[in-house]
């Protein structure tokens, strides 16, 4: 056994022990094994679609070493079972209405605002949504039209308080929590039930009347959201199984299902033609002209509850923003032409219209250096306005550096190169290893990876630390902050036994208009600006795979490593085996400062004036603490902090140390921590098994390049023949040849008496009868 696929294995025992946490009592991973966490998910014991493709990674992998595939099936049962909101044969309908959907009026538009504040938003027929043309197709090839994608958010524990409605056996509860606007962060959001039937929230409103508002009170219902990415990921990942010898028919067409009901996220969010909102009047899209044929953000549907009173309805929304960290060639690729194609009758054709659009996306989005920038958009501000005069497009979509949110900039996180530039360096090394190396697809593929990788490789360090500034900024040998450019000359010191890698970037310019791949300019006027030295295990994990699907991708396509190439698969390695050193027992982890973490004292989150009800967890909100909102950003309330809305959160226990630093070192004034900044581990589910499967895809697709003495020959034996002995022993997997000595006495001294013998066997004839001989190979 190689020391990649054992370090593979030591961390899926880590991650699979009962013992360290990553698991709830239903088998479910959660999003941290820490609970003191805010990021995506408010609370580390909530989990997501994310967390769950990344599972079926892991036991991809793991069926890949032993031959054991049953990992990977009851992950899919489990994901089927808490976060796949279908009636999975036990009677229980988590989409109760949805068969009432009707497809020529997908939703009632409500337009997005910049701030919480602005909200609720006034449902309006001043948009007409344009016509589903999936619908029809779907019911007609799977007998209903109940959407078969996981909703991105669960509280795992029901820590919340909420209960799961509709399935009350489980204790996991479908929640969802941005949905005000490009301005609401983490900090800023309410987290609430998605099966909503006014038990909390507002009386007779639950929590419906924070996000729209109508004429008639709201009903209870039902609403699920799907993030494009995670499900991608889950199609990617069975794409590889299927590769590495799974062959279950039954969850292989579980992943075509998926990637059938996966193209909604192709669509615009109220079904508008694409490019017809440039001049602020959209255009009600008819058959697939409403399709960028790209992964936007998310799809999202919903209806009433039924049986409870509130009506026989549904909608279903699309997303008018694409995100470059969305796109997923991989997965188009399998939905296309690589043994998942889906069996609806039009889904083969869009997802190989999708490949090449996505492979287009990326050179379009293409910076000077290297660095791939933020997206597009159908809907200016959210509420189709008018694009700005010069602004970049891309079929018809208007260039938006930091899609869907802006608290923080979403094109700012390195995790964003990494996670979709690694599935371009798989799809590069698929064609290579496929000889397809002809198309455009491929030589789009190849020139963004290699452009990207040449890139992000200038500011990786190993044994050595990077020279940056209080900003941030990396300096060069002069001590001057390196803004760009290609080649940068990053000022380093010693520091043993630890590595960097880029925590984030910076965007200047735009990228030109698309006009083609034969018409691709190489972006002059768009640029990238590197910053921050990072130690995010979960970042580091992708983006050795990143550098070690491009390496084999070089080495497939050209017949050995190309010089970038061995460059990549050395500092992979060299990666690997330093991220081992900060192994707990548990995975592997670094320490984080969370500068952050002031904010969950702060008081942000809005309230509209009137507006009272019950959180799940007793507690009424806004309550009294509330001080006035912001008028300038439009609303009428108040604000509460992140602990008020949640009060469960001061028996974590990690909140008196936390709550002590805010106390004693940050300084509201300077907004600085002065003695001391909030500092966690955090065993992220999703990092652990990046940087886990990053062990074992080295180990898979490179193999192990660390030199090491063969082992001496076992089965050695000797049979004498008049003047001879016959001498042979077993293979040694990694010997190229083999020494044999004699001696005329037992242990020797012995002389060689053959080199170089490349078989497992050698006549000695040199011997003579009578005499007793002893060999050793």
């Amino acid at each position: 056994m190689s020391q990649n696929e054992a370090r593979f294995l030591t961390m899926y025992e880590q991650i699979k022990d009962p013992n360290n946490g990553y698991f709830s009592p239903e088998g479910i991973p959660y999003h941290s094994i820490e609970t003191l966490l805010s990021e995506a998910p408010d609370y580390g014991h909530m989990t997501t679609s994310e967390a769950y493709s990344y599972w079926l990674w892991l036991e991809t992998l793991y069926g890949y070493f032993t031959g054991n595939w049953t990992p990977l099936e009851d992950a899919w049962d489990n994901l089927e079972t808490y976060i796949l909101p279908i009636n999975e044969g036990d009677g229980v309908e988590e989409q109760p209405t949805m068969s009432y959907y009707n497809p020529a009026s997908t939703a009632t538009y409500a337009p997005e605002h910049p701030y919480p504040d602005m909200y609720p938003s006034m449902l309006g027929n001043s948009v007409q949504a344009g016509s589903d043309p999936l619908d029809a197709e779907l019911t007609a090839t799977y007998g209903d039209n109940e959407t078969y994608l996981m909703h991105w958010l669960i509280d795992v524990d029901d820590w919340y308080g909420y209960g799961n409605t509709l399935n009350p056996s489980h204790t996991a509860t479908y929640v969802n929590t941005f949905q005000r606007g490009e301005q609401e962060s983490v900090w800023e959001a309410i987290t609430h039930p998605s099966q909503d039937d006014f038990s909390f929230g507002k009386t007779g409103e639950g929590f419906v009347s924070l996000y729209v508002a109508e004429g008639a009170a709201p009903a209870p219902q039902w609403r699920y959201t799907a993030a494009t990415d995670a499900d991608a990921r889950a199609v990617q990942v069975m794409y590889w199984a299927q590769q590495m010898g799974y062959n279950n028919p039954t969850y292989l067409d579980k992943a075509k299902k998926m990637g059938d009901y996966l193209r909604y996220g192709m669509y615009d969010k109220y079904f508008q033609e694409i490019g017809s909102a440039s001049d602020g009047t959209p255009t009600p899209g008819t058959g697939k002209n409403a399709s960028h044929y790209l992964m936007s953000w998310y799809t999202a549907w919903g209806g009433g509850l039924g049986d409870m009173g509130s009506g026989n309805w549904a909608w279903r929304i699309g997303s008018s923003h694409a995100h470059q960290a969305y796109q997923n060639t991989v997965a188009a690729y399998a939905l296309s032409q690589g043994g998942l194609i889906p069996e609806s009758a039009t889904a083969q054709e869009d997802w190989q219209l999708s490949l090449e659009r996505q492979l287009e996306f990326y050179t379009w989005l293409l910076s000077a250096e290297g660095g791939v920038g933020g997206g597009a958009t159908n809907s200016v501000g959210g509420d189709y306005s008018s694009y700005p005069v010069g602004i970049s497009t891309f079929y018809d979509l208007a260039y938006d550096e930091d899609p869907v949110y802006h608290d923080p900039p979403s094109n700012t996180w390195f995790g964003f190169q990494t996670w979709p530039l690694e599935r371009v360096a798989e799809y590069y090394y698929i064609l290579a290893s496929n000889g397809d190396t002809s198309t455009t697809n491929f030589q789009m593929a190849k020139e963004v990876i290699n452009k990207w990788i040449d890139w992000s490789i200038d500011y990786t360090f190993v044994n050595e630390k990077p020279l940056t500034d209080s900003d941030g900024y990396f300096l060069d040998s002069n001590g001057d902050q390196i803004l760009g450019g290609l080649d940068p000359d990053v000022a380093t010191e010693p520091d043993p036994g630890q590595f960097y890698i880029l925590g984030g970037q910076e965007w200047s310019g735009q990228p030109d208009t698309w006009n083609g791949y034969e018409n691709f300019t190489g972006n002059p006027n768009y640029h990238v600006i590197a910053k921050n030295a990072s130690q995010d295990v979960g970042v580091l994990g992708n983006y050795i795979k990143a550098l070690t699907f491009y390496a084999a991708g070089t080495k497939a396509e050209t017949g050995d490593f190309t010089a970038l190439g061995n460059q990549a698969k050395d500092m992979a390695e060299q990666l690997l085996n330093i991220a081992w050193n900060f192994n707990d027992g548990i995975g592997i982890v670094t320490e984080e400062q969370r500068a952050d973490y002031y904010r969950y004292f702060e008081k942000e989150i809005y309230f509209p004036d009137g507006w009272t009800g019950t959180f799940g967890q007793g507690n009424t909100i806004p309550g009294t603490g509330g001080i006035p909102s912001d008028p300038s950003k439009g609303g009428d309330g108040v604000y509460i902090s992140h602990h008020e809305l949640r009060p469960e959160i001061k028996n974590d226990p990690n909140w008196s140390y936390l709550e002590d630093l805010y106390n004693t070192s940050w300084n509201a004034v300077t907004e600085t921590w002065d003695n001391g900044t909030p500092t966690f581990k955090y065993h992220r589910f999703w990092s652990q098994v990046d940087m886990a499967t990053a062990y074992a895809e080295f180990d898979r697709i490179i193999g192990d390049t660390t030199p090491t003495a063969p082992s001496a020959p076992t089965g050695v034996t000797a049979l004498p023949d008049d003047g001879e002995v016959n001498l042979s022993w077993n293979n040694v997997f990694n010997a190229d040849n083999y020494i044999v000595k004699r001696s005329a006495n037992s242990g020797g001294p012995y002389t060689t008496i053959a080199n170089n013998v490349t078989l497992t066997s050698y006549i000695d004839s040199t011997v003579t009868n009578g005499t007793t001989y002893y060999y050793v190979v």
